[in-house]
């Protein structure tokens, strides 16, 4: 581990909590995109910026989450989900401290489920194959967001209910043909485009369109979260960055095995309908009537991640090839 980026994150975790969770959060996307399209000079800002220390969503936005969660016991906010406010405007130092705490836990959390259980248990499973057992991050800052709740929260872990309310788990009617069609849409769009770019670097050899291909699921997940920009301005938009991300991650995984373009964008609408429904159902279940946030796309990303990496890549694809 590297105690330096450690150390890192307790700044990454305050300044998420002046600016605000899902402020950082597009801060880190606008710098990935950069990053990722800058090619080797914008590589470094990848590991330490958009997705490290700094900007990283386990250490930034996780440790925003908490620091407005605790700002409700202040009684600065009148709820702890709230994750748009900056929460520099109270002025409140133990406010920014507990932020920068979160966001080394959030440091630690993704070095535990990395480097430890990632190398020691499922590279073992898995041998040569493995390539990773889920996305660690999004783990981490959902098990940050647990940790949150049940320290800060009083509504219980899947929210309190009005007597007489009824909690609905799964979409219905035209909000479910909604959330099909753009699982549908973006698994096409993202499909095709990881489709392209394999095809063109095959038939190229081009390092630099390799690159890209190789980085079209980050990309993708960044330009999903420079999207949130829309929401806090206001506009009736909706996030897509828990569809693309794990949408593309299929794709390469399915062209990678066999170069095979149909099985890559059926695989990305697969896992386009399944991650838009599960954040549906995630959204109902942990982020409803309550008064800590728990990121609903974020848990569909674990899931589906999860899937991609441990059975697509670890053990499926490998038995084909």
């Amino acid at each position: 581990m590297d105690f330096t980026y450690l150390i890192i994150a307790f700044g990454g975790g305050l300044l998420a909590s002046m600016v605000g969770a899902i402020n950082s959060f597009i801060f880190a996307s606008v710098v990935a995109i950069a990053a990722i399209l800058g090619g080797a000079a914008g590589a470094p800002a990848i590991g330490l910026i958009a997705f490290g220390p700094v900007f990283g969503p386990h250490v930034a936005f996780a440790g925003a989450v908490a620091a407005a969660a605790f700002a409700m016991t202040r009684n600065h906010l009148e709820n702890g989900s709230d994750i748009v406010t900056p929460l520099n405007k109270f002025g409140d130092p133990t406010v920014l401290i507990v932020g920068g705490i979160f966001g080394m836990i959030g440091y630690l959390l993704d070095y535990i489920l990395s480097d430890i259980v990632g190398s020691f248990l499922f590279t073992g499973l898995l041998g040569e194959n493995a390539t990773g057992w889920t996305d660690s991050i999004a783990l981490s800052i959902l098990i940050s967001a647990f940790i949150v709740r049940l320290v800060f929260g009083k509504t219980g872990l899947t929210g309190k209910f009005p007597e007489g309310e009824k909690r609905t788990y799964f979409p219905t009617g035209s909000r479910l043909g909604f959330l099909i069609v753009m699982g549908l849409g973006l698994g096409i769009l993202f499909g095709g485009v990881v489709v392209a770019l394999g095809t063109f670097s095959l038939e190229t050899g081009s390092a630099e369109v390799t690159y890209l291909f190789n980085m079209m699921p980050l990309l993708a997940f960044a330009l999903g979260g420079f999207g949130l920009l829309f929401i806090v301005m206001g506009i009736d938009c909706e996030a897509w960055f828990h569809i693309s991300y794990p949408a593309t991650t299929t794709a390469v995984i399915l062209f990678s095995a066999n170069q095979n373009s149909v099985a890559a964008i059926i695989g990305a609408v697969v896992a386009g309908i399944v991650s838009a429904l599960l954040g549906a159902i995630f959204h109902n279940l942990l982020d409803t009537n309550v008064d800590t946030h728990i990121n609903a796309p974020v848990c569909s990303i674990v899931v589906v991640q999860t899937i991609n990496f441990l059975i697509i890549g670890g053990l499926i694809t490998p038995a084909l090839m």
